[in-house]
């Protein structure tokens, strides 16, 4: 019989018993949030695993796995939660927008943070981008900085899909527009990353929009996308 809580435990104590010396993360990412110490390649075996071992597993149990796992407000533990809803299209199709706000509000660092945007955002928005874009637009919108970064971080995922990238470009530029004077939650760096990977395969879209807006970007995200155009890199190496 399936029990959240115990199930939730369980991957508490794997996780615990994967580091026995704490760690302080606040040189490295600026967090208040107790770290175990687990290294991130680690934190990613312990979701594939799980799912190896519940092949199939209902969605909603593994959302609800996900939060109980989340509202600990261990590292270690919301990166697992974030890897493990986002590790499949069915559990992916149940994160929605009030998930997303109450994620991001335990938010206080820029790896928390963008362990939801990249692993499970961007992926969930490549799943169904008509459906994920307005729900991307809303966190734009709100007052925690932190979910406006997952709104950026989010647009990556259709990046990396041709067809997918030159149809929604038009609502990612809308969204790194409307947050281009944002300096808060590490902002202008995320909106370097997202011009950055819509390289691939929008380059003449992105090289356009910089020709256009770059008066109203983070100087960052400007220089940064400009390196990738000219070289392949950001640093223009």
């Amino acid at each position: 019989m399936w029990d959240t809580a115990a199930e939730a435990g369980r991957i508490s104590a794997l996780l615990r018993g994967l580091s026995s010396t704490p760690v302080d993360p606040s040189p490295i990412i600026r967090t208040a949030l107790p770290f175990y110490g687990v290294r991130v390649g680690d934190l990613r075996k312990v979701a594939i695993r799980w799912h190896r071992d519940h092949p199939g597993a209902d969605p909603h149990r593994v959302a609800a796995l996900a939060d109980a796992l989340w509202s600990a407000h261990v590292r270690e533990e919301m990166v697992v939660a974030a890897l493990l809803h986002g590790r499949d299209a069915r559990s992916r199709s149940v994160f929605g927008l009030r998930r997303a706000d109450r994620w991001a509000a335990a938010v206080d660092n820029w790896e928390t943070g963008d362990a939801v945007g990249a692993w499970l955002a961007a992926p969930a928005t490549a799943d169904e981008p008509a459906r994920r874009y307005p729900m991307l637009e809303s966190l734009a919108g709100r007052r925690n900085p932190w979910a406006r970064r997952l709104a950026l971080v989010g647009c990556i995922g259709t990046a990396r899909d041709p067809a997918a990238a030159g149809e929604w470009w038009p609502a990612v530029a809308g969204i790194v527009v409307r947050l281009a004077a944002d300096r808060e939650a590490g902002i202008p760096k995320a909106i370097s990353w997202v011009l950055r990977e819509h390289t691939r395969h929008t380059a003449p879209e992105v090289a356009g929009f910089l020709d256009a807006e770059a008066g109203a970007l983070p100087a960052i995200a400007v220089r940064e996308t400009r390196a990738k155009l000219a070289t392949g890199t950001k640093r223009g190496r």
